[in-house]
């Protein structure tokens, strides 16, 4: 798998950034770690990404990386120089894999001021930052080549050194094959002639007709200049050139190859279409720039996830090695157990046998005989046949103790049965025992059946905590893991839409709906994007947004309930919101908004001229909300969500005529909607104002000149006075029930709220007008002195 730029693809890559690039300021700079650096460049309605790694690649990108939260050192240098600085050039030098970021003044690149970038992509690699003659201010690492050749700061970086590409010769060619060994491939061979690379060269020997795996000197006739193989090959490195020289003009598409049919493992990536890679199965990109992208960013991040997969099994052998250990802690504990049970039982079978063995022992310690004397008497007793002494196994007079093999007799009787007790098998035949030569028999026996029973206990209390052991090890462990976790990931970058800077939505009936967050926006958003077919919404309320809806066909006109959303928009972002007032937008068409104002006034930023008649939409509840838009990627589940949206609008259809049969309307009847509530077509000239500057961006208000317009208390008041006199003509002036019969449940809830204030207000009143003499302004001032309190400092 391709690792590393080549020669080649450094030229290719140099192409495509100075298309993209030159001409755009450098607006930030980010290490994602000590050798990886991501610029960005943008300028308005442009942004590009550059990702810089020290010796490996150069591309611009699409991918979103996690960056360093402190930057380094050379990373500050970097910004200090080049921040908000436009780039002017971008070169190869040369053939050699390096290339030259140019950010110059206005005088010119030989004038004080100009910076370059130097980025190698050999070896180790190294990113360098200098003056505008090429003197090193900062470097990502220093190199000394030998005692006069190094990169250092303060030294002048070398760009006569590198040399173009040239056309192959034949005195060449000829030579580079004559160096070849008796085992090199012509592959290998070609591979390091002039600058060409090896994907270029290979591509030039199957030109040629060889076999690139073949011998170097089975596959060419070297006996003669002239032969046939040299002549074809200088023809395809006379090819190879053009394709060199064409990448260095032009931009071309880029490639990537997978191995075998698997797409998702990546083999190579190039920026021509070689004949080695035309039997493979590749991928083809827009740009080079855009296959490198692709190649290393996915390489990148299924490293990032085996990195940590790797992580999550280290925490599982971890954790069980410790099972492991604890349950191995518990075995031993209940074999100790059972052994020091087997060991008292076997003293209890030779009594008589263990005492007489200490009796023994105990005489002649007793007589002071010495211990090594002791033991050779022993030995000789062996010698002899003296059962006692085959029983005793070795002397620890030093702690008083012999240890003696006792037998089980239960065996003699056994020794023929086949089929024997798994736990009695464990200590079956011999087992050594330790004897205190200064207790009788019983007195071992029982300080064995003693150290039994400690260590049941100790078994006992490592089965118990065992549980609460291993439950505290695995969440120590699963901390440890949560804290080096790899939480690097590499995403793809989404390209907002032209419309996501305004403040925006979808309508039910698939309508783009736009507001602007202040009176700059306004401004371009009806300068720019009101078209003919398009309707401008607005309301009669201070601070209302300038709100937009896109029509898609002009021939169709805009559903009323779009229509009635947009209003909403408008009237939640005005005044209206805080002081809870129930208002009404309007809207009118794109060609009764103009700029242009009356004789002797002036229009400002975000305000405009309404001409012509403004079509009022019913009263606005205060509701706003917020929403998720989630974008498909692929074919397959655009197809699936294609009929989403109609199934919902389906559904809420279905849903208003169900509740039309409860008194309700199934579609908003605007005709019937301004009879209700008195709305008028009221056809003026109107100014509307940008009162953002105020009321942080919340968009405008609307100042009629001209007939005044009807607010909604004033309409319900009016409708109240009809209702009253209606009810006198009818001989019922004192029953509300009848006055408020013809209303509609909502209408006959306002006016019992309504009846309610006024009766509330009424009390107040009263109550004030009762207060003792000086009540009143004692009242006063502790309202002045309570005024910063709110509801809960109270």
């Amino acid at each position: 798998m391709k690792q590393r730029f080549s020669a080649l693809d450094v030229r290719a890559m140099t192409t495509a950034l100075q298309q993209r690039l030159v001409g755009l300021r450098l607006q930030g700079i980010y290490d994602v770690n000590p050798k990886t650096f991501l610029l960005r460049f943008s300028k308005p309605e442009v942004k590009e990404l550059v990702l810089i790694e020290s010796g490996i690649r150069l591309h611009t990108t699409e991918y979103v990386r996690d960056k360093s939260v402190v930057p380094s050192s050379f990373c500050m240098k970097l910004r200090k120089h080049l921040m908000s600085r436009r780039l002017t050039a971008i070169r190869q030098v040369g053939m050699d894999r390096v290339v030259d970021f140019e950010f110059a003044v206005a005088a010119g690149a030989q004038a004080e001021g100009t910076y370059h970038i130097v980025c190698e992509f050999y070896a180790s690699g190294n990113i360098i930052l200098t003056d505008h003659q090429y003197k090193i201010l900062a470097l990502l690492r220093v190199v000394n080549l030998d005692e006069e050749t190094s990169f250092a700061v303060g030294r002048t970086y070398g760009m006569t050194w590198s040399q173009d590409i040239e056309m192959v010769s034949r005195d060449a060619l000829v030579e580079c094959l004559k160096k070849a060994g008796p085992k090199d491939t012509i592959k290998r061979t070609l591979a390091t002639l002039g600058a060409y690379g090896p994907a270029l060269s290979e591509h030039v020997i199957i030109q040629a007709k060889i076999n690139p795996s073949q011998k170097t000197l089975a596959a060419v006739d070297l006996t003669s200049s002239q032969s046939a193989q040299i002549e074809s090959l200088l023809e395809a490195y006379a090819e190879a050139y053009e394709i060199v020289v064409r990448l260095g003009n032009s931009v071309y598409p880029g490639y990537i190859t997978y191995q075998g049919e698997d797409e998702t493992m990546f083999d190579d990536f190039s920026p021509w279409l070689f004949d080695q890679y035309a039997t493979k199965q590749y991928q083809e990109y827009k740009s080079f720039a855009d296959a490198a992208d692709m190649f290393f960013s996915n390489i990148e991040a299924q490293k990032l996830k085996v990195k940590a997969h790797q992580q999550e099994q280290a925490a599982e052998r971890k954790l069980d090695a410790i099972k492991s250990e604890h349950e191995g802690r518990v075995t031993a504990l209940e074999l100790a157990h059972m052994k020091t049970e087997e060991q008292a039982r076997r003293i209890e079978m030779n009594l008589e046998f263990v005492d007489q063995a200490i009796l023994i022992i105990r005489q002649a310690v007793a007589a002071g005989m010495d211990w090594k004397e002791l033991e050779e008497l022993v030995a000789d007793q062996k010698d002899q046949g003296n059962p006692i002494a085959e029983r005793i196994v070795r002397f620890n007079l030093a702690a008083n103790q012999i240890t003696l093999t006792l037998d089980d007799p239960a065996d003699w009787y056994d020794s023929k049965d086949e089929e024997n007790d798994e736990d009695e098998g464990e200590f079956s035949g011999p087992l050594d025992v330790d004897v205190d030569i200064f207790q009788s028999a019983f007195s071992n026996a029982q300080r064995y059946y003693n150290s039994r029973r400690q260590a049941g206990v100790k078994h006992a209390k490592t089965i118990a905590v065992s549980a609460q052991a291993l439950q505290s090890a695995e969440q120590k462990i699963r901390a440890d893991l949560k804290a080096t976790r790899v939480t690097a990931t590499v995403t793809q970058q989404r390209k907002p839409f032209w419309f996501e800077k305004f403040s925006w939505f979808v309508s039910s009936d698939s309508y783009l709906v736009l507001a602007g967050h202040d009176m700059h926006q306004n401004e371009l958003l009806v300068k720019r994007h009101l078209r003919a077919g398009d309707a401008y919404v607005h309301a009669d309320m201070h601070g209302a947004a300038s709100v937009i809806v896109k029509n898609r066909d002009s021939s169709k006109e805009i559903p009323p309930s779009t229509l009635f959303q947009a209003g909403i928009m408008s009237v939640c972002q005005s005044r209206a919101w805080d002081a809870k007032i129930v208002t009404s937008a309007w809207w009118v068409e794109a060609h009764q908004v103009s700029k242009t104002a009356p004789t002797g006034e002036f229009l400002g930023t975000g305000s405009f001229m309404i001409r012509g008649k403004k079509n009022f939409l019913p009263p606005t509840q205060l509701t706003y909300g917020f929403g998720f838009a989630f974008r498909l990627a692929d074919d397959e589940s655009i197809a699936r969500h294609a009929s989403a949206r109609q199934q919902r609008l389906a559904i809420m259809e279905e849903n208003l005529r169900s509740a039309a049969t409860a008194d309700q309307p199934a579609e908003v009847d605007f005709n019937a909607a301004r009879e209700k509530y008195n709305l008028e077509e009221v056809e003026q000239a109107t100014v509307v104002e940008d009162d953002s500057q105020d009321f942080g961006g919340k968009g405008s208000e609307s100042h009629i000149e001209g007939k005044r317009h009807v607010t909604a208390k004033q309409r319900r008041d009016q409708r109240k006075q009809k209702q009253q006199q209606s009810g006198s003509l009818a001989g019922d002036v004192s029953s509300p029930a009848q006055t408020t019969g013809k209303l509609s449940k909502q209408e006959q809830r306002r006016l019992e709220e309504e009846r309610k204030y006024e009766l509330t207000q009424q009390k107040q009143q009263q109550q004030q007008q009762q207060q003792k003499r000086g009540r009143k302004g004692k009242m006063r001032k502790m309202k002045e002195k309570y005024a910063d309190q709110d509801e809960e400092d109270r």
